[in-house]
């Protein structure tokens, strides 16, 4: 930690330029952790920031993660970076000490978090701070996002990151205080369970407006011929991994006579809040044309919630985007349907009808598809 109180309850906050100074010189000085008030020790080496530890076999839970030198090291760069435009709090005391924000700034509490939590703390903590009328503002810290050719590999963790805006899609943000850059991932849309197309945009954090702001090019390089492409690998490893026979989305598909090759190529569309259903698009999106009837998004949105109901398909947890769920998914790729206007389609009679029909929808669809993932 890098703040902490003397006996008398004044604060101290081991930042700035002289701060190896300040705990050289405060060294004798007994100080105490803020959240439970046991001793804190104060570290002021040569390799890691000076910073405040508690003593061996503490058992306080001020943060929810070990402070790591990488972690401070980014705090400590936040918080400069946050205290040169506005007035900011390192480490602040909320009055019910349930927790303990890195940086508070006004109405908004800054959470650096650089090792993995559980959802469930991770929502909670979103949760408090909600109820406190403050604004969380989550930043991920940990190891650096995966790329996978052309995509990135997004981890459940990594996910409760996720926002959402008008402008960037669903995106998120990362710091590295190694580059002194942020990360900022957006326009992310699913293209397998596990995989994400994505824009990414470095800003210096010298250059980087607090609260953070990003323009991305206009410029958009989806390709539906490769989000078609994978979708074909997805069902093939899917298949060869699994009992196709007892997997949910197969047997439905084979108890209804129909091959997951050869579907329509509407079912199994990039639909921009599409995160918020943690399955492929293929599987959410057959059930919707298998089972409606009306055609409405009202109608869809049900499927999908009963889908979820029975365990057929598995909802997003996204703390940071509560508006963003399976419902408005479903209605949004029904009123892509609708625009697309192609009607109820037959599957293909085979692999190189299936793959000509692809092309020639590509040709004619992919501007108005890329159209409704950006705005």
């Amino acid at each position: 930690m890098l703040a902490a109180v003397n006996a008398y309850g004044q604060s101290v906050v081991l930042a700035g330029p002289n701060a190896r100074m300040t705990a050289l010189s405060l060294k004798k000085t007994p100080y105490f952790c803020p959240q439970c008030g046991r001793p804190v020790v104060i570290k002021a080496g040569d390799v890691n920031i000076p910073h405040f530890a508690h003593e061996a076999n503490s058992s306080c839970d001020s943060f929810s993660e070990p402070e790591s030198p990488r972690h401070l090291s980014g705090k400590l760069d936040l918080f400069n970076w946050i205290a040169s435009t506005r007035d900011a709090e390192m480490e602040a005391r909320l009055p019910d000490r349930s927790q303990r924000p890195d940086i508070l700034t006004g109405t908004i509490a800054v959470e650096y978090q650089c090792s993995a939590i559980t959802s469930s703390l991770f929502r909670s903590r979103t949760e408090r701070y909600n109820n406190r009328l403050l604004t969380p503002f989550w930043l991920y810290g940990g190891p650096p996002i995966e790329k996978k050719g052309r995509y990135i590999k997004l981890t459940p963790f990594q996910r409760l990151f996720l926002r959402y805006h008008s402008q960037l899609g669903f995106y998120f943000i990362t710091y590295y205080p190694e580059s002194k850059l942020f990360s900022v991932y957006g326009r992310i849309i699913p293209v397998t369970t596990s995989l994400c197309f994505a824009e990414r945009l470095d800003v210096r954090i010298s250059e980087m407006p607090f609260p953070p702001a990003a323009v991305f090019s206009s410029n958009f390089t989806f390709s539906l011929q490769a989000f078609f492409d994978e979708k074909r690998k997805w069902i093939d490893r899917s298949r060869h991994y699994n009992n196709a026979r007892t997997h949910l989305l197969f047997k439905s598909i084979y108890e209804a006579g129909r091959n997951p090759h050869l579907l329509p190529e509407e079912i199994g569309l990039p639909v921009r809040t599409g995160v918020a259903i943690r399955n492929h698009p293929v599987e959410w999106q057959f059930y919707i044309i298998n089972d409606q009837k009306s055609g409405s998004p009202e109608e869809a949105a049900a499927i999908v919630r009963k889908r979820i109901e029975s365990g057929h398909l598995k909802e997003a947890i996204l703390p940071l985007a509560p508006l963003m769920t399976p419902e408005q998914a479903a209605a949004d790729y029904i009123e892509l349907i609708n625009e697309l206007g192609t009607g109820k389609r037959a599957d293909s009679r085979s692999m190189g009808a299936k793959i000509q029909r692809e092309e020639t929808f590509c040709t004619a669809y992919e501007k108005q598809i890329i159209d409704r993932l950006i705005f």
